[in-house]
């Protein structure tokens, strides 16, 4: 049976899948959290956008009153710097700040103070005129206006005329030309609504100051606010983008559930039905799962595929060799049985020939039954190595030469290397290569031994009368030979190769030489050396 692995490629690990299923679980309330911030943050921009073009128009107004104002010396407010915008030309656009991470919540404004400093009749004539559009125009927007002079007092609003917001950290920018705005604690004697803890629009305010410009002085500062838009209020009027997010997180919820489903639960429930099969004899079971998830499982069902192939293997093995076996051990003992048979019952009347030509079988048959009993013990240590050691060729070629006097043994070796086998197991391997040779009418055998990276190759050749093309396919199964006649068991080269396989080397017969050669391939070290 051809041993079929899971193939090779990248997968992930049971701990790995663990954690980033986690990971993601752990993600979802930080993603809704931010998809919340990121509305909020749009609606604050909105919110102050509307503030700079409200702004906009009524600094306009307010530098135009003072224009008109022939008795205003320009000379007594404060200049700035002009600055030149190429990108924008004659434009001076004004965006709102970022409030997604980077907006401060600054504590609630302070509480204006007396003016050192009061306004003059001018400029308290200009805060007059504009009160009146401030209230229309809060009205509609429900933004809070203070127009201040250019020292920092109320001239226009609802309330705190007179008063000084000169030390307030924006109106202090705007003073010095540069528009600012800032989030502030919002004053409100209301209950804070639901969701207050996501959203900050419910227990916050926009401040913006915009400094009134006049021929690059500053005259005066319009100082606004806005609380923005509850943010629950507008999700529900937007109610497609609470759909779309809805859906996200559904569908990150069905993503792990399939992750999971995918790499551990179907191929635990592959893996069961695999058992099921392979316990009812179905051997197409031992076969790489379609699915196989994780690293973890791909090496458990590898492992669990391999034992069940072996398993399969070594109980056809098992069958098969019963079965040889069987058959060779009933034949001599069968024959036996007849010859003791016959001489117990016409013994008295047989001639001595006769008599002696079936004890001679009796014995021969015996021969080969304890023959055959050597073999099996040979083949099942074979099987089953128990010791492992290192093989020194000097030794094993001076074994070779003193047990086979009468045989030509030359051993060619440039390498030095030695393998993990121990010599009594090289015995066994290379003592049935040269007996199967002599058996052949083999006078010389000459060892190659050739150094590859990982393994050696022990090529055995001999001069003898060689293997048939016929018989090539049929020499390494077990009880095949052609000198039955002559006591051959035919396990000889079954007791290399298993011999051989057990040490995770490989025995070849190489057809394409001229003399009769086996190639013996072993490791250099053991798979679980390694």
């Amino acid at each position: 049976m051809k041993a079929a692995t899971t193939r090779k490629k990248w997968r992930p690990t049971l701990s790995m899948v663990v954690v980033a299923v986690l990971l993601s679980v752990l993600l979802l309330p930080f993603a809704f959290i931010l998809f919340f911030r990121i509305f909020e943050h749009q609606i604050f921009q909105q919110t102050e956008n509307a503030l700079i073009a409200q702004s906009a128009v009524l600094s306009a107004v307010m530098s135009r009153m003072v224009a008109e104002q022939e008795e205003i010396e320009l000379g007594e407010f404060a200049a700035i710097e002009q600055t030149i915008s190429i990108e924008n030309g004659p434009y001076k656009p004004i965006a709102p700040r970022t409030y997604l991470f980077s907006a401060k919540t600054f504590p609630r404004r302070a509480k204006a103070r007396p003016s050192n400093d009061p306004s003059s009749d001018i400029m308290q004539e200009i805060g007059s005129r504009l009160s009146p559009l401030l209230i229309e125009t809060q009205k509609v927007t429900l933004a809070g206006f203070r127009v201040l002079d250019h020292k920092g007092n109320v001239i226009a609003g609802r309330s705190e005329l007179g008063l000084s917001l000169s030390h307030i950290e924006e109106v202090q920018a705007a003073l010095s030309g540069e528009y600012k705005s800032v989030l502030r604690e919002r004053i409100s004697d209301e209950p804070a609504p639901a969701f207050s803890s996501l959203s900050r629009g419910t227990a916050t305010r926009i401040f913006s100051a915009m400094p009134v410009i006049l021929h690059n002085k500053v005259v005066g500062v319009i100082y606004a606010s806005r609380t923005p838009s509850n943010t629950m209020r507008q999700l529900f009027k937007q109610w497609e983008i609470v759909a779309i997010a809805s859906a996200f997180t559904l569908l990150v919820t069905a993503l792990i559930g399939f992750v999971f489903l995918r790499v551990i639960t179907k191929p635990i429930h592959e893996l069961i039905e695999r058992t099921q099969r392979i316990s009812t004899g179905d051997a197409n079971a031992i076969a790489p799962l379609k699915h196989n998830g994780t690293r973890e499982f791909a090496s458990l069902a590898d492992s669990f595929l391999s034992m069940a192939r072996k398993i399969s293997e070594r109980a056809d093995y098992i069958s098969t060799f019963a079965s040889h076996a069987a058959h060779e051990l009933k034949s001599p003992i069968t024959a036996t049985k007849g010859a003791v048979e016959l001489l117990m019952e016409s013994g008295e009347d047989m001639s001595k020939e006769q008599r002696n030509r079936f004890l001679n079988n009796i014995l021969k048959d015996s021969d080969r039954v304890t023959a055959l009993l050597d073999r099996l013990r040979h083949l099942a240590r074979a099987d089953n190595p128990k010791s492992t050691g290192q093989l020194d060729l000097e030794s094993l070629l001076n074994h070779l030469q003193n047990q086979y006097a009468s045989l030509e043994v030359n051993c060619k070796s440039q390498s030095s290397v030695q393998v993990p086998i121990t010599l009594e197991n090289a015995e066994i391997i290379f003592f049935n290569l040269v007996d199967n040779a002599i058996n052949h009418a083999a006078t010389k055998v000459t060892i190659q031994i050739e150094e590859t990276p990982t393994t050696l190759r022990f090529y055995i050749c001999d001069n003898g009368s060689g293997i048939s093309e016929g018989n090539a396919g049929k020499i390494f199964d077990l009880f095949f030979t052609t000198r039955r006649s002559e006591g051959g068991t035919g396990m000889g080269l079954g007791i290399v190769q298993s011999m051989v396989k057990s040490h995770y080397g490989s025995l070849t017969f190489l057809a394409d030489r001229a003399e009769t050669t086996f190639c013996v391939e072993l490791p250099k070290v053991l798979p679980q050396d390694a």
